[in-house]
């Protein structure tokens, strides 16, 4: 059963992580690691840090999405081989943060930053930020 992912569309539909019977690799990027940076209040700004991040190994790799237990930060599932080598996982992560950084400065992906960043202790989806 997949849960509600942290991207929607404009109109407000929420697009659930993935639900998959392959092996997914989930890739973190924590917001709050970034030498004295501020965090990205953005979505586009989110997706731009992430590839940088995935591309410079400086991303987290597990079998579970951290975003559901740790605030600040955001997983991106990666689908492949469990014996999928680091960098493969990382490379393949930073395409899906381009991807997406492509749909949302086109209009079609928003971010839910407020959940990400622990703005909102509720959870809300009240505020989706793609630009």
């Amino acid at each position: 059963m997949s849960s509600p992912g942290m991207f929607s569309r404009p109109d407000g539909t929420n697009i659930a992580e993935i639900d998959t019977t392959e092996f997914v690799h989930w890739v973190t990027v924590d917001f709050t690691r970034f030498g004295g940076r501020t965090k990205p209040h953005s979505g586009d700004r989110m997706m731009r840090l992430m590839a940088e991040q995935c591309r410079s190994g400086v991303a987290t790799i597990t079998s579970t999405p951290l975003h559901h237990t740790q605030p600040c930060c955001l997983s991106l599932s990666v689908v492949g081989d469990a014996e999928l080598v680091r960098v493969h996982i990382l490379w393949r992560a930073a395409e899906i943060a381009d991807s997406h950084w492509e749909e949302i400065m086109a209009g079609n992906l928003l971010v839910d930053t407020q959940r990400i960043l622990g703005d909102d202790p509720r959870g809300s989806r009240n505020k989706v930020d793609g630009a």
